[in-house]
């Protein structure tokens, strides 16, 4: 959901980027940097230092706010860069979830399998149509579960209880069900996007009709 106030807030994605760009520093870098911020910010959530693992958070998720800004401002776009940017997101994302295990293991397991199976909603669809990165309808997108978790930690600093169950507790049940909404919508607009392409007859050409589910599995 949040994502789709990316494209408002552009100007300040160029503003943050600019001392990058001046520094000349590649922007797969820039997209590389969040994951040991993530790992700082997973080693103060360890010590239940919240309020710096939500600062450290808050840095590492800024490297994917802005590495797109510094590519085009260093006019070093590339489709590997396209790439990497999203496998950092997604090891960033990774790590922050998983840090909880140290708290709450049975929630953070479930808030990261989950989370996992709703990013992998989308790209499954790949292998069985000619797909993009189309505006799929979902709860529970990289922007929304990452903010999440660093408006939760902010909070645990300063109110560690709400009604007597941990903040950090109530983020992680949030994140599960946030991302089985979420993986649901995906799997649904895949099935819709999968029929359509049926009916023209725009299925991969590696499956073969009488075999579909073998070919894919």
């Amino acid at each position: 959901m949040l994502a789709k106030f990316r494209d408002k807030s552009k100007g300040l994605a160029y503003a943050l980027a600019k001392p990058f760009a001046i520094l000349h520093i590649h922007p797969n870098i820039v997209s590389f940097l969040g994951v040991p911020l993530a790992l700082i910010a997973g080693y103060f959530i360890y010590n239940s230092s919240f309020l710096l693992a939500s600062v450290f958070a808050l840095l590492a998720v800024s490297m994917d706010f802005i590495d797109g800004a510094v590519a085009e401002l260093t006019h070093k776009k590339s489709y590997f860069g396209n790439y990497l940017e999203t496998m950092m997101d997604k090891y960033v994302e990774m790590i922050l979830i998983g840090s909880f295990v140290f708290h709450f293991p049975v929630e953070s397991v479930f808030a990261l399998g989950f989370s996992l199976m709703e990013s992998y909603a989308k790209p499954r669809a790949a292998l069985v149509i000619i797909t993009d990165n189309r505006d799929w309808p979902a709860i529970g997108e990289h922007a929304d579960k990452l903010s999440l978790i660093i408006i939760g930690l902010f909070i645990a600093h300063f109110l560690p209880k709400i009604f007597g169950l941990e903040t950090l507790r109530i983020v992680l049940i949030l994140l599960i069900i946030m991302t089985v909404i979420g993986g649901t919508q995906r799997i649904l607009y895949a099935k819709k996007l999968i029929e359509e392409a049926e009916r023209k007859g725009k299925i991969l050409p590696y499956l073969k009709k009488d075999a579909g589910h073998k070919a894919i599995e």
